[in-house]
């Protein structure tokens, strides 16, 4: 009789144990789904507050529970085509020799100057001594900039150099292209920056694009006036330059990829006799001038082979 009550006891106590790591197993796996999701709602999301603030953010995460859903919801706007932002994924093995320095993470707030429309500027610096008040916009491919900053930084209409078609409110419009040492918005710098000269613009120094702010988490506070602009990596994962490995590969395979592209692209308008066909190959060569300079970027720095 004991017997029997022992052996009852023992299989409750097995079957409430298998329970209890189901229910552990269900959670989990809740927790790994969530998580996912998240990482996979990649884009710039938008949100109005109580007080009608609108607040701008590239992490889901941050946007408040009630604003999720219902007639409260978010606005996801899809980053623009041809933009090489680079998305922090866990780090292969990297032997430890070949270790760069560990990233504190370091966030900068830029201040926004309002102009009609809802728009603002942001002040930054070219090349290290050309100051401009650019025009952010997170829907340009590039930083795009008014002749006039062109010519203080020496650039200048040659006829036979790189050039792209971009999309204006005026129609297609082919724009030369030339690649900043150094972009710096307060203490943030960026280097080897892709831009467009644009004749059409007037009134302003240009446009703060996605060259310059892909390089970046970034936050926009219309509320406190406020740019906010983070490194892409992980605290504690291993950088080159304040890089990860990720951002290095992303960016060869953009520049690669770019090189491979309007190549292609020269060859068709060259078969039709397209006045720009020498143009398209002039900007092939820029994509391939700046693939060599971060290679030589990445040799000084240290950055491992597989991140090449």
């Amino acid at each position: 009789m004991e017997s029997g009550l022992a052996k009852s006891m023992s299989a409750r106590s097995k079957l409430n144990r298998a329970g209890v790591g189901l229910a552990g197993l269900t959670v989990v796996t809740l927790l790994l789904l969530c998580y996912f999701t998240l990482q996979s709602e990649a884009g710039i999301f938008s949100y109005k507050d109580d007080k009608g603030a609108i607040h701008f953010t590239d992490d889901m995460s941050k946007i408040p529970e009630e604003f999720r859903g219902g007639e409260k919801s978010f606005r996801k706007y899809e980053e623009a085509r041809g933009t090489h932002r680079a998305t922090p994924s866990p780090p292969p093995y990297i032997p430890l020799e070949n270790l760069g320095s560990f990233s504190n993470i370091e966030e900068v707030q830029v201040p926004l100057i309002p102009v009609s429309g809802g728009n603002f500027l942001v002040d930054v610096l070219l090349n290290g001594r050309v100051k401009a008040r650019l025009m952010l916009d997170t829907g340009a491919s590039f930083v795009t900039l008014s002749e006039e900053i062109g010519q203080k930084l020496g650039v200048f209409n040659s006829g036979a150099h790189a050039e792209m078609p971009f999309n204006t409110a005026g129609g297609e419009e082919w724009m030369q292209l030339v690649a900043l040492q150094t972009v710096g918005a307060g203490k943030a710098q960026s280097q080897l920056v892709e831009a467009s000269i644009a004749k059409h613009i007037k009134d302003i120094d240009g446009l703060l694009g996605m060259s310059f702010l892909g390089d970046y988490r970034f936050e926009i506070d219309r509320t406190s006036k406020l740019l906010t602009l983070k490194p892409p990596n992980k605290k504690g994962e291993p950088t080159w330059e304040g890089k990860s490995g990720n951002w290095w590969k992303s960016r060869f395979e953009y520049y690669d990829s770019s090189v491979r592209n309007f190549v292609s692209r020269a060859k068709q308008m060259q078969r039709r006799g397209h006045q720009k066909a020498t143009n398209m190959l002039k900007t092939a060569e820029f994509y391939k001038d700046l693939r060599l300079k971060l290679e030589t970027r990445a040799m000084i720095s240290g950055v491992p082979e597989q991140f090449r």
